[in-house]
């Protein structure tokens, strides 16, 4: 496995990433490459990556776990409830706030629309940050079909800022304390946290945006008012934890919740396991449960997560019946974590059936695999690095002629899809600094003037440079080019009337 990390290190412009695999309480995990491209510290196994997404699991299972009865005490929550009992200043446009229950937000069905401005730029530091965002929300509306069973699935980062003030006020202490108490602590996950100021530095991880990759002046992914959606700040040592709480044996769950053999509840785990919803993306989101997606793979079921915030990303697997998992983790947004997380899960889900020779273990057989490791090997780096580097050392017109000499080459070289370009501009833009990729939006846009992701990514840029008749001008080409395109839609729907 190590061999084709480090190439996929080499070949996607990476700064550093970390994996671990856990089987059957067995754990192998290794860093690779740098915390950060300007001191060069190097990635190990206690290197403490932002989690964006990840964090979600976490949430639910705090929360879920005040759903659930304890020693001999009746449960705090109510999932089905409306959680207006716990977050009063929760109000939507169309009255229906009533209908938000913690089921509905756990699994992405509640209706609430998604977050479009993390406002990462301005973080929001107070124990208040959660009230107020419930408050922000009294201009939305539910989507038409919400709440119930065989409710559509959207997924919503804001539903699990409302978990996390729902989690702080039936726990009476801040959403932060109350995960740690509720789920961290517990399993041993000591070095773990919500709050970015409780990471060491000298353990942090930067992020890494914009191509060439930089760590942007002044800029980080955090605030309190997208805690609970996004702000987990943990390392593959506890990580493996986390893993081995949901896979270890059952002997494993009346153990020490000191070390690492500590297991979270079966019954806890069934309930957030169950399917509530449809999600229709094979093979890992079929289905959403509660803070988890569900899919099958190899002919297994999985619970997964994905993780991604401006200059990091983020993939965990479980794999229950064979008490497999997989964690990758990177501190920038060109790393193919879920790729690196697929290959991993074919070598750990081989059958034990090696070959042996002179006692030494010459490991999985290539026809064992499943169509990750194969997909890794295969993978293309993205064009978009060698462009960025002509680019920044030779101008746009070289970087024009370094494509088209790089797309002519057969057999393909490099990935010339739009999604590398993607990668290397977004997190800057939301980090409000587009200075790191005008040059780069300049020389996409004119490589690709019928690229609908191209002018969706331009006129994100001009928004947020309030330069607004550009940007509507820009996100309404990118619809006509592809009616379908989503995002163009809600950042033009968020710009005010001409």
């Amino acid at each position: 496995m190590w061999p084709l990390v480090e190439h996929v290190l080499g070949s996607h412009e990476t700064a550093g990433l970390a994996v671990a695999v856990v089987r059957e309480g067995e754990v192998v995990s290794r860093g690779f490459g740098v915390r950060d491209l300007g001191t060069g510290a190097p990635v190990t196994p206690e290197t403490m990556f932002h989690l964006a997404s990840v964090s979600k699991p976490f949430v639910a299972t705090a929360v879920v776990s005040l759903a659930l009865a304890r020693n001999g005490r009746p449960p705090v929550l109510d999932l089905d409830a409306p959680i207006l009992a716990w977050v009063p200043e929760f109000t939507l446009a169309d009255g229906r706030a009533a209908e938000v229950t913690a089921r509905g937000l756990l699994s992405h069905s509640s209706g609430l629309p998604d977050v479009s401005d993390y406002g990462w730029y301005d973080p929001q530091l107070g124990d208040d940050a959660l009230s107020e965002f419930a408050r922000s929300l009294s201009g939305r509306r539910l989507q038409a079909q919400s709440g119930g069973p065989g409710s559509a699935f959207s997924y919503s980062n804001a539903g699990f800022e409302l978990l996390g003030l729902l989690l702080s006020r039936a726990t009476g202490t801040t959403f932060e304390n109350a995960v740690r108490q509720q789920v961290l602590t517990p399993l041993g996950m000591m070095n773990s946290t919500f709050m970015r100021s409780e990471v060491p530095t000298q353990l942090a991880a930067s992020p890494h945006v914009g191509m060439p990759l930089a760590v942007p002046d002044g800029a980080y992914p955090y605030t309190r008012r997208h805690a609970p959606s996004s702000t987990l700040h943990s390392n593959l040592v506890e990580m493996c934890r986390w893993v081995d709480a949901h896979l270890g044996s059952p002997e494993a769950a009346a153990e020490s919740s000191d070390g690492p053999s500590a297991r979270l509840d079966p019954a806890l785990l069934d309930l957030m396991w169950r399917p509530e919803v449809s999600v229709g993306e094979p093979p890992w989101e079929d289905q959403a449960a509660l803070g988890w997606f569900v899919g099958s793979y190899l002919g297994h079921r999985t619970l997964n997560h994905s993780g991604a915030d401006p200059g990091f990303g983020s993939k965990l697997i479980l794999v229950p019946e064979r008490r497999v998992g997989a964690v990758v983790l990177a501190n920038s947004n060109t790393v193919p974590t879920e790729a690196i997380a697929a290959a991993a899960l074919d070598i750990a889900l081989a059958d034990a059936a090696r070959s042996v020779t002179s006692g030494v273990t010459s490991g999985v057989r290539p026809e064992e695999s499943g169509a990750g490791l194969a997909a890794l090997r295969a993978l293309l780096p993205p064009v978009v690095g060698p462009i960025a580097e002509t680019l920044a050392t030779s101008g746009p017109d070289a970087a024009a002629a370094a494509f088209h000499q790089l797309a002519g080459v057969e057999p393909a070289e490099f990935d010339l899809d739009d999604e590398g370009f993607i990668n290397a501009v977004w997190g800057a833009i939301e980090l409000h600094r587009t200075s790191m990729v005008w040059p780069l939006l300049r020389v996409w846009t004119a490589l690709r003037p019928d690229s609908s992701a191209a002018w969706t990514m331009t006129g994100w840029a001009h928004q947020v440079d309030g330069q607004l008749d550009q940007a509507r001008s820009l996100l309404e080409r990118a619809i006509d080019l592809d009616p379908q395109n989503d995002d163009a839609a809600v950042i033009l729907s968020n710009l005010p009337s001409a």
